[in-house]
């Protein structure tokens, strides 16, 4: 009788894997508040480089994510999920994981002012994963942008808008930022690392293993935009938003401790990938 149930809940297993199986290659999880500007560019630019649909945690924001996302055409990529109170960027990160992690082969966890560069693929993120299957996840370096001079906040995109970076070995840019299989995963540890089931790792783009939420900065094969600081005016408005991730305010001099070697190079990889005219994303398949 034991084995017999246990054949069951084998093939019911089997049948739910199949059910759940590659409905997305390529997802992301995001936290906002108060960042709706943002979110068609950042959606868009995304949907280029192959991510099929997106989880985005609204935060309480004044002008809700929902209808910034009806007015640009873009609710059918998003699945929106209201989440209230303060330092809730792990919390929605497990949330994520638990619901829709089965629905996803990967899922990136990043922000709206982070923009995922794969650059050894000629900006087919999907294809760039492939060879990471045998691990947990990919760690990806920051690389800081800073506020290019700019003042004031424009209509300009954020990636037309700030093309210099800090350099190479900046060393916020130890930073990473993860794409996980969640299969493999057992919760977020912070926004930037996670734990694994055994046998499973994080690996960079050279695979070797990260074991926290910073290591050597590599940025070969993929990098990932962080427009840190934009202008003077949007970093105020960003001390407003307070933080998802921490219990502590940020302070004017951050913008200044950055933005003073965060000009230093000028990149506009990113802009070659937006220029293409081949549009990754596959949602039917």
């Amino acid at each position: 009788m034991f084995l017999k149930i246990q054949k069951l809940w084998i093939k019911i297993q089997s049948i739910l894997s199949l059910i759940y199986k590659s409905k997305y290659k390529l997802t992301i999880c995001c936290i906002v508040k108060d960042e709706t500007d943002y979110l068609e560019e950042w959606i868009n630019y995304h949907r280029k480089i192959g991510v099929q649909h997106f989880y985005i945690y609204d935060n309480g924001s004044k002008k809700p994510v929902k209808h910034t996302l009806k007015k640009a055409g873009l609710a059918n990529y998003v699945t929106v999920n209201c989440i209230f109170g303060e330092v809730k960027q792990l919390e929605a990160y497990n949330d994520c994981l638990k619901r829709f992690g089965k629905l996803s082969r990967w899922i990136g966890f990043i922000d709206i002012d982070e923009f995922i560069v794969p650059k050894s693929t000629n900006g087919n993120l999907v294809d760039l994963l492939k060879d990471f299957e045998q691990f947990g996840g990919l760690g990806i370096n920051w690389l800081v942008f800073g506020s290019c001079g700019h003042l004031k906040k424009t209509n300009m995109p954020v990636t037309e808008r700030f093309l210099f970076r800090a350099a190479v070995d900046f060393h916020t840019n130890r930073h990473i930022k993860c794409i996980v299989q969640p299969k493999h995963v057992i919760q977020a540890a912070s926004p930037h690392a996670f734990f694994f089931k055994e046998n499973y790792h994080c690996v960079n783009e050279n695979f070797q293993v990260i074991s926290d939420s910073f290591f050597d900065v590599s940025v070969n094969k993929i990098q990932i935009n962080h427009y840190f600081c934009k202008s003077l005016e949007e970093y105020y408005h960003k001390i407003e938003r307070e933080r998802a991730d921490i219990d502590r305010k940020r302070s004017i001099q951050e913008f200044y401790n950055h933005d003073k070697d965060a000009n230093a190079e000028k990149d506009v990889t990113i802009l070659r990938i937006w220029n293409q005219n081949t549009m990754y994303n596959s949602i039917s398949s």
